[in-house]
């Protein structure tokens, strides 16, 4: 959470001074403690509950727009319950149906009886995903343009960034709940600025809710260094965690609740957003130890094998490559035994993590069975983006130091015994990150495949058992989807996105045609979709910031650049984005510029924020201290110096 090297070292003076002042301000703070300088959160101590108990055919045609849209709804005779399961930081291969190691029995039986899509994009980042998700717009269109964390002052000047919704503004909940459905949403909000965009607002009849990007599984602590705590709402009102909170058992939990409360003669739409995969990675012990020895071959290994996997599932094609890894990735065989066996044991973190929110979806699932509605509920799961490459407790130089001070004060800790506990600080690096989101290039923050493919399974009555899709799908897609699967009559000009039931129907293997653009952009990274083809933009350090043209079709790896064999096709997609950006409202940030950098720069700032009291009478002390040296110690060094000079006596 630190300034870049380029950057340190053309401000080197300001830059250690700051760091001196800051560094003592943090060691006096943890040293003289919350009784002279505030009151910090407290320890996680909570030991999590234990759970107990387990839980006409298709044709090449292109449909350019489906559904319901423009035309009138062909309401069902029963109008469906619709269920939308939202991990966070999912990678493509993270569900077991989709060749993961990880264990997911509840997801895998949805793909068996439903659809699994293999070219489902989102955003790169979980705001932006989020607010596409509830409003089939562009992210730009609706005040996402990035995330809150990741602004710039440019930004602030744009609509496209204003980070708060309108009032009237539509959502897939409040088109829901005025067509006669009850509307319920547990677990992860997170879109805008904190408190302003509340789901009570905008469609939800009940919510509980995390508006942040994250926090700890077992309690409020926020997992960086800005602030104490992140805000959780029920219905609007500020509230606290139910006692042994864990976020996957919690959410089920209260979803479960608001359900049983509502009138069963009326059709429900629950939006359950898990805490899961996001960092840091907590899962109660049991679940991590059904994993011992998984990873031990190292992330090299299986990587590979993921890509072979993906291959044999026909999620890839055959020939499929994968990218290089970035240079910054370590070798598994480069690491001491004792490393080995740590990494290991984070990604089994990861997996536990994983298979939990699995098995708690599937107590809702068998819950809804027992009540008799499950036979007519659509489920939907998906995640909001690709794999967490972060580090945290595990970056070198100042920042690690500082860090390390941040996590000593709020009770965090990287312990191998404790990973995956509360008040474990547990991340699973860019190298399982790559693993998780294989066999794509990048993960999470990039617009690379990495980033924006992720897992997508749909089933229910209406969606046949169709087995794989690949007819392309981006998350715009999902609530014209949900809309048209419960009747509801939609205008093609409310959405960018568009209905997948006709996919879902065995009615056509695609809804979007050769020529049929989609864009995403965060922050500087974008890519734009057109048939088989896809040009992107990744900044540094992990891109060049330049554009890119790859045949996703054949080379989803990314491998292969295009853009030299294809120049008029590159220049024509180049100038699809720029349509795009000119439409929804993109602020074109520098060619350096990333969200991982503004994410470090903006969470400085809110930490100095945070910390300013202590940092302001420190810094006091010290000018105290150098006046004093002045003062007193320079002429006594004088005396002394004169008095072993002969030339002066």
């Amino acid at each position: 959470m630190m300034l870049t090297t380029d950057k340190m070292r053309r401000h080197k003076p300001l830059w250690v001074g700051f760091f001196f002042v800051w560094t003592l301000t943090l060691c006096a703070w943890f040293a003289f403690g919350p009784s002279v300088w505030a009151n910090p959160p407290s320890r996680e101590t909570d030991t999590p509950a234990k759970v107990t108990n387990k839980a006409g055919k298709a044709t090449d045609k292109t449909t350019p727009n489906t559904g319901n849209v423009g035309s009138p709804p062909k309401r069902p005779a029963k109008a469906p319950n619709i269920v939308i399961v939202l991990l966070d930081d999912a990678g493509f291969m993270d569900f077991g149906v989709y060749g993961s190691d990880t264990k997911t029995p509840t997801i895998d039986a949805l793909g068996k009886r439903g659809a699994i899509f293999s070219r489902y994009y989102t955003s790169p980042l979980c705001g932006p995903s989020r607010a596409m998700l509830m409003t089939g717009q562009d992210n730009h269109k609706v005040g996402m343009g990035t995330l809150v964390e990741t602004l710039t002052k440019e930004m602030k000047k744009y609509p496209g960034y204003s980070m708060v919704w309108k009032n009237g503004q539509k959502t897939v909940a409040s088109r829901l709940k005025k067509a006669g459905y009850q509307t319920f949403v547990t677990g992860k909000w997170g879109i805008g600025r904190v408190g302003k965009n509340l789901p009570h607002r905008f469609g939800f009849e009940r919510s509980f809710v995390m508006d942040s990007t994250g926090a700890s599984n077992y309690s409020k602590r926020y997992y960086l260094p800005s602030k104490a705590y992140a805000k959780w709402f029920e219905d609007g009102k500020p509230t606290t965690l139910p006692k042994n909170y864990y976020s996957s058992r919690s959410i089920v939990d209260k979803m479960i609740q608001y359900i049983d409360e509502s009138d069963s003669k009326k059709p429900f739409f629950a939006f359950v957003s898990m805490q899961a995969l996001h960092i840091p990675v907590q899962v109660p012990k049991k679940w991590i130890d059904r994993y011992n020895g998984v990873f031990d071959r190292g992330w090299d290994v299986m990587r590979q094998e993921r890509l072979e996997k993906a291959i044999k599932l026909g999620l890839v094609p055959k020939g499929t490559k994968l990218a290089p890894s970035p240079p910054h990735h370590r070798k598994w065989d480069s690491l001491s035994n004792k490393d080995k066996k740590y990494w290991a044991r984070m990604m089994q973190v990861s997996a536990g993590m994983m298979e939990a929110a699995d098995f708690h979806t599937g107590r809702l699932l068998k819950h809804l069975k027992k009540r008799g509605k499950l036979e007519n509920t659509i489920v939907i799961v998906t995640s909001d983006n690709g794999a967490e490459s972060n580090l945290m407790s595990h970056r070198g130089g100042a920042e690690g130091l500082m860090i390390k001070l941040w996590m000593a004060y709020d009770g965090w800790n990287a312990n191998l015994e404790n990973l995956g506990q509360p008040g474990s600080m547990a991340t699973i690096g860019p190298e399982w990150a790559s693993v998780s989101s294989a066999p794509f290039r990048h993960y999470k923050f990039n617009g690379s495949e990495g980033g924006l493919r992720v897992p997508l399974v749909i089933a229910g009555p209406g969606v046949e058992r169709s087995g794989l899709q690949g007819g392309r799908a981006h998350v715009t897609d999902l609530t014209p989807t949900v809309l048209d699967a419960a009747g509801v009559t939609v205008s093609p000009k409310e959405f960018t996105g568009r209905s997948l039931l006709p996919m879902l129907r065995g009615q056509t293997k695609q809804v979007y045609g050769k020529n049929d653009v989609v864009g995403f952009e965060v922050s500087g990274t974008g890519a734009i979709y057109r048939g088989d083809w896809k040009i992107t933009r990744v900044p540094p350090p992990l891109g060049d910031g330049m554009w890119h043209l790859y045949n996703i079709t054949k080379d989803p790896g990314e491998t292969h650049d295009l853009a030299d064999k294809h120049p008029v096709l590159f220049q024509n997609m180049l100038r699809d984005y720029k349509v795009y950006a000119q439409r929804v409202g993109v602020y074109e940030t520098p060619i350096h510029g990333s969200a991982r950098k503004q994410l470090g720069q903006n969470q400085m700032i809110h930490t100095f924020q945070r910390f300013w009291p202590v940092s302001l009478s420190l810094l006091l002390l010290l000018l105290l201290l150098v006046g004093s040296l002045i003062r007193y110690a320079l002429p006594a060094l004088r005396r002394l110096v004169s008095s072993h000079n002969p030339a002066e006596q």
